[in-house]
């Protein structure tokens, strides 16, 4: 009885210890298949995008003895990967290119962009991914700042008053013969059609020749900031003469206060005028027999030192035309206006 005990546990055991490493097996086969089939499919469900970023180009050079011309200011990086990679590169802008021009002589040269910054995890394409630069000894020298503007964008009737560049001159800088090529320095403002306020604006630097051609040259700032002040072109004081409305048979002596205003605008307007007819609505008149007066919009004309002027209408006793007295009156028959 005591061996059949033992060898019915023996045999437990036994089936027991096969068991677990059926088990073990299955498991492990299991896990390989995932893993092989897994990480296929799991690269498949990260979604892969691209992205092209504007990254400017820093020159490595001794600047304080050197210019070095001819390069661009910004290089194309092309970027592919994961969307939560691009993404990331696209916000913290960490991306840096730049060219090596260290230990190279005076004279043109054709160097490699390199890119630092980039994840490991994201293929990287910068363009150009070679560039030609011009290394000379450096020469400065200080010009005035010259705003331009386009006239015809200036609305009819007002000027440009004032013009402000701050600074007034900059530092240039460059290959000694690009630097004596330079003419002008300028700033040109860009304008809206039909301006009329004083506007403030920074404005990009453009070094220029006799001929009108771009020379390129570096400046200590590459734009200032310039103030246009724009007013009325001309003024001149107009005399008020009336022009009654609405007076049916009768007739009126009609003063204006004041008795002139100063009118603003274009000067082959104003140039042409010694008066301004001003329309007075009998129908308007107020107990006092006064009527509030809107001065009249005559092309040319842009404003006015007051927007309106009192007219003092009374009628006539004697039904006849009364001429304009020196006390700035004036006197007109029904007309039916």
């Amino acid at each position: 009885m005591k061996k059949i005990g033992q060898s019915k546990i023996v045999n437990l055991v036994i089936s027991l210890v096969i068991a677990i490493l059926l088990s073990a097996y299955v498991l492990s086969t299991k896990t390989a298949s995932l893993t092989s089939n897994g990480s296929d499919n799991f690269s498949t469900l990260i979604p892969e995008k691209k992205a092209t970023l504007k990254v400017p180009l820093n020159l490595q050079f001794d600047s304080d003895n050197y210019v070095a011309v001819g390069a661009p200011t910004m290089v194309s990086v092309d970027i592919e990967g994961s969307g939560a990679l691009i993404s990331a590169a696209q916000s913290r802008n960490d991306i840096q290119a730049s060219a090596d021009l260290r230990g190279l002589k005076p004279g043109q040269h054709t160097v490699t962009v390199a890119l630092r910054g980039v994840n490991a995890s994201l293929t990287s394409t910068v363009t150009p991914q070679k560039i030609t630069v011009t290394i000379a000894k450096k020469t400065t020298t200080t010009m005035p700042v010259r705003v331009t503007y386009d006239q015809s964008k200036i609305a009819r009737g007002y000027t440009v008053s004032e013009l402000v560049s701050d600074p007034k001159r900059v530092i240039i800088s460059g290959p000694k013969t690009n630097v004596e090529a330079v003419d002008t320095v300028a700033a040109q403002v860009v304008l809206q059609q039909g301006i009329k306020d004083t506007i403030t604006q920074a404005v990009r630097l453009v070094a220029y020749d006799k001929s009108g051609n771009v020379v390129e040259v570096n400046f200590d700032q590459r734009t200032v900031n310039v103030t246009m002040t724009i007013t009325p072109a001309d003024s001149k004081k107009l005399t008020l003469t009336p022009e009654i409305k609405n007076a049916g048979n009768n007739q009126y002596q009609v003063s204006f206060e004041p008795k002139s205003v100063t009118a603003y605008g274009a000067s082959d307007i104003l140039n042409a005028m010694s008066d301004i007819s001003v329309p007075v609505d009998i129908n308007q008149r107020q107990g006092n027999g006064n009527v509030n007066v809107t001065l009249p919009t005559i092309t040319g004309i842009v404003s006015y030192d007051v927007k309106n002027v009192t007219a003092q209408v009374t009628q006539t006793t004697d039904g006849g035309a009364q001429s304009s007295s020196s006390s700035g009156a004036s006197s007109a028959s029904s007309s039916g206006h």
